[in-house]
């Protein structure tokens, strides 16, 4: 189902790895990672309307000097990037030890079973299809801070 989290049906919302320990968390620095500045733009400004504190990146390697600078408490990192992509952004990522309570969202615009097993492969938590809008992120964030 395209612009919701997608996952196997028995996941509530219908969300790709979600952990229950993951409930109560607070999530607000987010870093938003996509090659397409506009889309990281608007999800950034998005997320600061909401309460967020938010920040975008437009590439891998950009993304991994706004972590090194502050780090965020979840990143939804596009997967499909030039240079370095976003599976590879996940390996470096998941290898800093500051980076340990980070959750990452990956987002793709691709549907298939392998390419979200990759990405949780990768370090992924969670998968979320593109496009993505505001009701099926707030729900997804909603879901991840209750459980519910």
């Amino acid at each position: 189902m395209t612009g919701q989290p997608s996952n196997p049906p028995e996941s509530p919302a219908g969300i790709v790895g979600y952990s229950p320990a993951e409930a109560g968390r607070s999530f607000s620095k987010v870093l938003l990672v996509d090659d397409s500045k506009s889309l990281a733009d608007i999800l950034a400004m998005f997320f600061q309307l909401d309460g967020y504190t938010a920040r975008a990146a437009y590439g891998g390697q950009e993304a991994m000097c706004a972590v090194e600078e502050d780090v965020p408490d979840i990143a939804f990192i596009d997967l499909d990037m030039p240079r370095m992509n976003g599976w590879e952004l996940a390996r470096k990522i998941r290898a800093s030890a500051k980076c340990l309570g980070t959750v990452l969202v990956a987002l793709s615009g691709w549907e298939e079973d392998q390419h979200k097993e990759d990405a949780i492969s990768a370090g992924f938590d969670h998968y979320l299809s593109k496009p993505v809008d505001a009701a099926a992120i707030r729900e997804f964030m909603r879901w991840l801070a209750t459980g519910k």
